[in-house]
C-alpha cells in the first residue's frame, strides 16, 4: 500500500496514526446505495474503512445519474444493481478494503443476519419503514447508527448511539403513513442536499470508528440549502423511558411483526412483491417476444404497459402499476 495515501488524514490530530488503524479495522453496513449512499461509500472507501457492506435492492436508472455520485449511463443502460455497481467503483477507488455488495432487499426476516458483524450502520434509506427496522436491530444488538434524510434542497442528519442517546422512535413514535410525505420521486432533490447531509454522517462516523465519542454531536442537524436555512435541536430529554425500542421493556415491534408480502414504491408508479426464489435463466428462456434484459442478477419483460424486473432473491419490481392486485396479477401470469 502507498504509505502517502493517507496521510493528510493522518495529520488531522483527532484521527492521527491509532485512528487510522482503528479505520481500517472498521466494519461498516451502508443501507441503500442511492444517492446518499453512495455518497456515504464514497467518502468512507476513500477514508480507508477496511470493511464495507452495501445493501441495496434496487437497479440503476437514468434518473439516477443527476445526484447518485458512483455510477455511469453504462451502469443506467445495464440495469445494473446498484450494489454491485457501487461495489465496483468503489474497488477501483480503493483496492485496499473489502465491499461487500448485497442485492436484497432489508426486511424483518433478514435484517439481523444483514446487519450482523459490523461496528457502525449508516442510513441512505428511502423510506421509513426501513430506517424504523434499522432502528430495532441496532438498538437490539447495540450497535451505533447515523441516521440521514434528504428531498428537495432539504436534509437532516442525527447520531443514534443505543444506550446513550435517544433512538429513531422516541424521536418518531409511529410512522408516517405511504404517501404521507414527500419523496425524491415526488418533490425532487438536488445534487448538493446529498452532499451535506453524507458529509454530517460520515464526519459523525468518523469519531465513531476512532473511538472519540465524546465529539459525537447530539444534535438533530437540518438545514435548507436553497432557503439557507439552519436548525439544531438538542436531544437530551427526548429519551423514552417507555419507549418499544430501546426503554425499559422493549417489544421491537417491526421485526416482531413480520414482512409484508407487498410493498407499493410511493412516487415510482410500482409494487415490490415477494415470490419464492427464483432461476433466472429459466425464467429468461420462457419469455420469449416479452423478453427486455437478462443478466446475473435480474431478468427485466413487457406485459403491456407495465414492465416487471424479477431478482434472484423472488422479488419481482412491477413499474406501471399502483396495486398489489395488479401487480400479482402480472406476477402470476408469468411466474405461475
Amino acid at each position: 500500500m502507498n504509505d502517502d495515501r493517507y496521510s493528510r488524514q493522518v495529520r488531522f490530530a483527532p484521527i492521527g496514526t491509532q485512528g487510522q488503524a482503528r479505520l481500517t479495522k472498521a466494519r461498516v453496513a451502508v443501507i441503500g446505495c442511492g444517492a446518499l449512499g453512495t455518497a456515504i461509500a464514497e467518502q468512507l472507501c476513500r477514508a480507508g474503512v477496511g470493511f464495507l457492506r452495501l445493501i441495496d435492492r434496487d437497479f440503476v436508472e437514468w434518473s439516477n445519474l443527476q445526484r447518485q455520485s458512483l455510477f455511469s449511463e453504462d451502469d443506467a443502460r445495464r440495469s445494473a444493481p446498484k450494489a454491485v455497481a457501487a461495489a465496483e467503483r468503489l474497488r477501483a477507488i480503493n483496492s485496499t478494503g473489502v465491499i461487500e455488495p448485497l442485492v436484497e432487499d432489508l426486511r424483518a426476516a433478514n435484517a439481523e443476519r444483514l446487519l450482523a458483524g459490523v461496528d457502525l450502520v449508516l442510513d441512505g434509506c428511502d423510506n421509513f419503514p426501513t430506517r424504523h427496522l434499522v432502528n430495532e436491530v441496532c438498538c437490539k444488538h447495540r450497535t451505533p447508527w447515523i441516521y440521514g434524510a434528504c428531498v428537495g434542497s432539504y436534509g437532516l442528519s442525527v447520531a443514534i448511539i443505543p444506550g446513550r442517546t435517544p433512538c429513531l422512535r422516541c424521536l418518531q413514535d409511529e410512522l408516517p403513513g405511504a404517501g404521507e410525505t414527500p419523496t425524491c420521486d415526488t418533490a425532487g432533490i438536488i445534487s448538493p442536499a446529498v452532499q451535506l447531509v453524507a458529509a454530517w454522517q460520515v464526519a459523525e462516523a468518523l469519531k465513531l470508528l476512532t473511538g472519540d465519542i465524546a465529539a459525537v454531536r447530539r444534535e438533530l442537524w437540518a438545514s435548507d440549502l436553497w432557503r439557507g436555512t439552519f436548525q439544531r435541536l438538542r436531544l437530551d430529554q427526548w429519551r423514552q423511558p417507555g419507549c418499544a425500542v430501546c426503554g425499559d421493556a422493549p417489544t421491537y415491534p417491526l421485526l416482531s411483526a413480520g414482512d409484508d408480502a407487498a410493498v407499493v414504491l410511493c412516487g415510482r408508479d410500482a409494487v415490490q412483491l415477494r415470490r419464492g426464489a427464483v432461476e433466472l435463466s429459466a425464467l429468461a428462456g420462457r419469455l420469449g417476444p416479452a423478453l427486455v434484459l437478462a443478466n446475473d442478477y435480474l431478468v427485466r419483460w413487457r406485459d403491456g404497459g407495465a414492465t416487471a424486473t424479477c431478482f434472484r432473491d423472488g422479488r419481482v419490481i412491477v413499474q406501471g402499476v399502483s396495486d398489489a392486485i395488479a401487480a400479482r396479477a402480472l406476477c402470476d401470469r408469468w411466474l405461475g
